[in-house]
């Protein structure tokens, strides 16, 4: 097909400069956006072609199925840094702060709270 094609070109460039050459100059213009527009329309078809072996583009949409998304697991993100938070907060609190258990106990409470609403959150967003 290559072979094909370059011979196309080919002719197509000779046209257009012989017909520039009966024309003259005043119609170079022309000519010119003439040879171009029949190139790119050549070009886009060549392409179009390429992508519809690939899967690619409108031509191919119907024929092959879109993969599967990748499973968004973005929810897990909450509970891991809370129990980092909830780790390093206990020691801080305990060891640098030197904080009584009801501090402790109270952070703990807040992070458990804040992991219900978000796993209640993250049901409903799943559910529809």
């Amino acid at each position: 097909m290559r072979a094909m094609v370059t011979a196309d070109f080919r002719d197509d460039v000779s046209a257009a400069y012989e017909t520039r050459k009966e024309l003259g100059p005043e119609y170079e213009r022309a000519v010119l956006e003439s040879f171009v527009d029949r190139a790119a329309a050549a070009i886009d078809q060549r392409v179009d072609a390429r992508l519809a072996q690939h899967g690619v583009g409108a031509a191919a949409a119907p024929r092959k199925q879109r993969p599967a998304q990748q499973a968004d697991n973005s929810y897990v993100a909450v509970p891991v840094f809370s129990l980092i938070f909830g780790v390093g907060g206990s020691i801080w609190l305990t060891a640098i702060a030197r904080a009584e258990a009801d501090a402790v106990f109270a952070m703990w409470l807040g992070i458990v709270l804040l992991n219900l609403v978000f796993a209640r959150l993250v049901r409903n967003l799943h559910r529809g």
